[in-house]
């Protein structure tokens, strides 16, 4: 017991018996790590908050980028389209121009020939025969009634030489009115054409700037566009991809036709007492699917963005298809027949497929963005769930997806608005 209170007073003793000097020196130097920490924590947040301030900052540049991107999209389609029916126009200024050169010559020619018979009825006292001739100089009755046949005939055929004359003028006319109309169209076209090429330089010269800005800050940023060629080719060869894709229709309701009716001419001959009456005919071709919806689903995987309205944060305020996300190289297929008229690079895109279809006499053009490869090619006509290559996060993409838009007719961008897209989800 002794023991451990000569302990216990020992521990007291030197809990109690230590130095003021020593303790002070202690609290000092706590206090000197707390206010070291709290200066660290101070510039760390400083810092913390200066970054983020930057990558804000960084942020708002890269998404004016891009809504400028956009709208320089949209004046560049513009620009293309405007570009492509200036020289429809001028396309249909020659072939009028060459119609009323013929309509001219044909009316010298009825000129020349309505001279001739002009001066005929002269001499006939402003008939288109000689009466006097025709009846006194008859041999008999038959040869009256002859000649009678004769000059009725004559008669019709004057007539209808004035008529043709009268239709191949008014022709003309019609002819010269519309190319004069197409004239003044021309003119206004070729007024918006210059009004739109001079916004579309001022636009570039803005990105230009903005990206420069952004480079000096050493900030990396990629934005491809597709160019003014790059669209017009587009619209070239959408044109054409129409008109094989009507050709290629056409030939197959041919063969269709020819293998119904080999089919019956086989059955006939080789058929029953309860078919032999019955005739067979051709069923007509068409290139919607027998089942579903008008287009199949181009490819598995979660929906990660609709068809609508957006927030404009990415550059577009209207969002043009659907994105369906997917591990990179996720097969992505033609969701319905028709013909390619884009497979490769191209602008914001990045690898794409652009295919024209013809359903029913109405066009329709369906696009594929973002893929990491390309399986088909420009020209090339696809079947309905035929592979077009894989999914991927080429262009303007910050993760692997596909984008998939529906155009109803030509492809036409908008990012302010629906355009001439559709809802895909309405078609599956």
């Amino acid at each position: 017991m002794k023991k451990f209170a000569a302990t216990v007073t020992l521990g007291a003793l030197l809990i109690g018996g230590t130095s003021p000097t020593y303790a002070a020196s202690l609290t000092e130097k706590q206090k000197k790590v707390q206010e070291q920490r709290q200066k660290n924590s101070s510039e760390q947040s400083k810092a913390n908050s200066s970054i983020q301030s930057r990558e804000q900052a960084i942020s708002k540049e890269q998404q004016e980028i891009n809504k400028l991107d956009a709208e320089l999209q949209d004046v560049i389609n513009d620009v293309a389209q405007k570009k492509a029916e200036i020289r429809a126009t001028e396309e249909k200024i020659k072939k009028l121009q060459a119609q009323i050169k013929k309509y001219e010559a044909k009316m010298k020619k009825q000129e020349e020939l309505m001279k001739d018979r002009m001066a005929t009825m002269q001499k006939n006292g402003g008939s288109s025969v000689n009466w006097a001739e025709f009846i006194f100089g008859s041999k008999d009755f038959g040869d009256l009634i002859t000649r009678m046949i004769t000059a009725g005939t004559i008669q019709e055929n004057d007539q209808q030489i004035f008529e043709e004359y009268e239709a191949t003028k008014d022709k003309l006319a019609k002819a010269q009115a519309e190319l004069k109309a197409e004239r003044d169209s021309l003119v206004k076209q070729k007024e918006e054409l210059e009004k739109r090429q001079k916004e579309l330089d001022q636009k570039m010269k803005e990105r230009a700037a903005k990206i420069k800005k952004l480079e000096a800050e050493k900030v990396k940023f990629e934005s491809k566009l597709m160019s003014l060629k790059e669209m017009e080719d587009t619209l070239k060869a959408q044109e054409k991809a129409i008109q094989s894709e009507i050709e290629a229709q056409r030939r197959a309701e041919e063969e269709a036709r020819r293998a119904a009716a080999a089919a019956a001419a086989a059955k006939k001959q080789q058929g029953s007492s309860s078919n032999s009456g019955s005739a067979a005919t051709a069923a007509p071709v068409s290139s919607a699917p027998a089942s579903g919806g008008m287009f199949q689903r181009p490819a598995n995987g979660r929906l990660s963005q609709g068809w609508g309205p957006a927030s404009g944060a990415n550059g577009y305020s209207f969002h043009n298809g659907l994105d369906i996300a997917g591990p990179v190289g996720t097969p992505i297929y033609a969701a319905q027949t028709g013909t390619v008229l884009r497979a490769g690079w191209g602008g914001a895109y990045g690898n794409h497929v652009m295919i024209a279809h013809v359903i029913n006499g109405q066009v329709w053009t369906t696009v594929y963005a973002h893929m990491s490869s390309v399986s088909v090619s420009a020209g090339q006509r696809v079947s309905q769930g035929q592979n077009l290559g894989g999914m991927g996060s080429t262009g303007n993409s910050t993760g692997s997806h596909l984008h998939f838009e529906i155009h109803r007719g030509g492809y036409s961008y908008s990012s302010s608005s629906a355009g001439s897209t559709v809802n895909p989800a309405s078609f599956f």
